[in-house]
């Protein structure tokens, strides 16, 4: 889920999902990139590396839309991923 900008610190790594065209196709996939905070501001501001790239300042609005955990993904049939589906419940059986 997304995560809140008062509760991002510095040090903590969050994640970026989005799709992503798969080359010269009409193919997408799901990619997941590492965004580590090194500094977080007051007003409303952060200094992140994004997959390991230098440093540069995003504001929150771009920042509450990461996650703060790392989803599961699964493949699919050509190597495109998606989030990985939740277990299905399993139905009570009357009787």
């Amino acid at each position: 889920m997304a995560i809140k900008f008062h509760k991002i610190k510095a040090g903590d790594v969050l994640y970026d999902v989005h799709s992503y065209r798969m080359g010269n196709t009409t193919l997408r996939s799901l990619g997941v990139w590492a965004v580590r905070v090194i500094s977080v501001s007051d007003n409303g501001t952060a200094m992140v590396s994004w997959n390991g790239n230098p440093q540069e300042k995003w504001y929150a609005h771009r920042l509450e839309k990461l996650r703060a955990k790392q989803p599961e993904m699964e493949k699919g049939m050509f190597g495109q991923q998606r989030l990985k589906r939740r277990e299905k419940k399993p139905v009570p059986v009357e009787g």
